[in-house]
């Protein structure tokens, strides 16, 4: 048999035995290639010969259809010290396929060959950014609070008895990094968000407790009793408030790349980022000073220094997951956009690290996930999974490979853990109160 025979062969009988390998080659190539679009062009994919046993007994075979389907190159190894973390990425994916299957899958409708499943990928790509791009376009909804009108986004129905799903934003960020996890959940959930107030020109300040005020009158907008409550970096925080004044109204929290950071005790600040030791001076000396706003929030909206050439390959591939997509570079410097903006924003993260939101933590009873990330720079994954313990009902879920923006590098990944998380929970519930499961 020829090469080109074992190539139809492959394509016609392996389609749907490869279908978790080509989704991991090509979910973890576009999340890398967001980052750094030359990655593969000077690096190439190293895949360990016992993954590929799993697939064809022709590794050589195989990685020339993976080479030609995704334009770069693959590479065999026999030691996985070999790989990096790009590549561990991939086999990671590929081995927890089989359990993360879903009808969003590539190959849905079915797929004859390899090709297909990779022309499905694209279509479906190009489906999820038009479906993103609605979102962006959408007119928010409105809500009346105390001090102006609060514009929010909702995706989704209201379905009678079933809970919103609350995405609580950062401090100083807008609604854009969610569109994805929105898209994602839409389908299933009725989905809000907001962009928090207080970091806008003519706006009042804003501390903690009118965070949480603001999230009750989203709820009460919506008709809403209760709600599952998914909350990034400085989110949990709002959360936890509002869960102190209104358990009842809160079904679960999610705690994605959260900060639970704490100035006013010196173990709260530990372990920190760098990130966020900087950022900690930055806030004190403009808070204290404004008129440095103008010098200082230079040092934060400058590109980051181009990631060195001669690194060995581990380390430059953990340099490329870190980054943020380039997408958002634009997106995350609205905290730095503006002097006052600058100062604004200062002086609500001074109020929220002067917090302690663990104080509580042993009266939350509703259940919690706090989600991790390999390489989140921003928000310390140490200090997350060691709170994950203060809560009587939590578990701690670590994302291989990613960054504080997974909601937006991996919408469907964090749809998928979500989904699994509110099932259990609604199913404690069912347990509970003696209805049927």
């Amino acid at each position: 048999m020829t090469d080109d025979e074992r190539d139809v062969r492959t394509a016609h009988d392996g389609a749907g035995r490869l279908r978790p390998l080509l989704d991991a080659v090509h979910d973890t190539a576009t999340e890398v290639r967001a980052r750094r679009p030359d990655y593969f062009g000077h690096r190439p994919l190293r895949l360990p010969a016992e993954l590929l046993d799993r697939y064809d007994d022709d590794h050589d075979r195989l990685a020339r259809l993976l080479g030609d389907a995704y334009e770069l190159t693959v590479e065999v190894v026999t030691d996985p010290a070999d790989c990096t973390s790009v590549d561990r990425l991939v086999t990671a994916r590929a081995q927890h396929a089989g359990a993360a299957a879903d009808g969003t899958g590539a190959g849905a409708p079915r797929a004859d060959d390899p090709a297909a499943v990779v022309r499905a990928q694209h279509e479906r790509h190009l489906a999820a950014e038009r479906d993103v791009a609605r979102l962006g376009t959408a007119t928010p909804l409105r809500v009346g609070v105390l001090g102006g009108v609060l514009p929010y986004e909702a995706a989704g129905h209201r379905e009678e008895g079933e809970p919103p799903v609350v995405l609580v934003n950062a401090l100083g960020m807008g609604t854009a990094l969610w569109h994805p996890l929105m898209s994602a959940l839409a389908p299933t959930r009725r989905v809000l968000t907001w962009a928090p107030r207080g970091t806008t020109a003519g706006t009042r300040p804003m501390r903690l407790r009118d965070q949480a005020d603001d999230l009750a009158a989203v709820l009460s907008a919506e008709g809403a009793r209760d709600c599952h409550l998914v909350c990034w970096c400085s989110g949990p925080k709002t959360a936890l408030e509002f869960h102190r004044r209104r358990p009842a109204a809160v079904r679960s929290m999610v705690f994605l790349h959260g900060s639970l950071r704490h100035t006013g005790d010196p173990a709260g600040r530990n372990p920190d980022t760098p990130y966020e030791r900087n950022l900690e001076e930055l806030c004190r000396s403009v808070a204290g000073r404004p008129a440095l706003a103008a010098r200082l929030r230079s040092l934060f909206t400058g590109r980051p220094a181009d990631i060195a050439e001669d690194l060995d390959e581990h380390r430059y591939a953990d340099e490329v997951l870190a980054l943020p997509a380039r997408a958002l570079d634009e997106e995350l410097l609205r905290p730095f956009s503006a002097d006052a903006v600058l100062v604004a924003y200062a002086r609500q993260l001074l109020d929220y690290w002067s917090y302690d939101a663990l104080a509580h933590a042993a009266d939350v009873r509703v259940p919690v996930l706090c989600v991790s990330a390999e390489f989140d720079r921003i928000a310390s994954p140490e200090r997350l999974a060691l709170a994950t313990d203060r809560f009587p009902d939590a578990r701690h879920e670590r994302l291989a490979g990613a960054t504080h923006y997974s909601m937006y590098d991996r919408p469907r990944e964090v749809a998928r853990l979500l989904e699994g998380f509110f099932a259990t929970v609604a199913g404690a519930r069912s347990i509970v109160s003696g209805a049927a499961g």
